[in-house]
């Protein structure tokens, strides 16, 4: 069975104009109701880090993107159509933007922008809540 590479991000808003009290963080609501981070799939040629640049711009319309991080890797399997079994890696950075208008591809249809501790209420998969609790551990936020 292959395995299906994506790369995703948690990205913290940068006020550009100065430090705000509580970081917030961008949260992407998909079509099914779950809330998560943009992320996509790793395309054939594709660094990471390309990847990354190309599924945030195309996912929430942000063109400015500064990645300080990678924060770790989580691993699962889902059905596909018909039934099929797969398997999926998805590698998980910490960015910040001063961007916070957002654009949203029809893979979404809701966004906000929360709090380290409002996020965790947000987050439906234990998986993401423990990359969103690593990057905190490791002092990244």
């Amino acid at each position: 069975m292959n395995i299906e590479k994506s790369v995703g991000a948690v990205i913290k808003y940068q006020s550009p104009s100065s430090k705000m009290k509580d970081p917030e963080f961008l949260l992407l609501r998909n079509r099914r109701g779950y809330w998560g981070f943009p992320q996509g799939h790793k395309e054939e040629g594709e660094t990471e880090i390309q990847t990354l640049f190309r599924e945030v711009y195309e996912e929430t319309g942000i063109n400015s993107l500064n990645i300080l991080s990678f924060i770790g890797r989580i691993r699962y399997s889902f059905f596909k159509g018909e039934g099929v079994k797969s398997r999926k890696e998805v590698s998980f950075y910490y960015a910040t933007t001063s961007i916070r208008d957002i654009t949203l591809s029809n893979e979404h249809d809701d966004f906000i922008w929360t709090t380290f501790s409002e996020s965790l209420t947000y987050l439906n998969r234990k998986q993401l809540k423990s990359i969103m609790i690593e990057g905190h551990e490791k002092g990244f936020y």
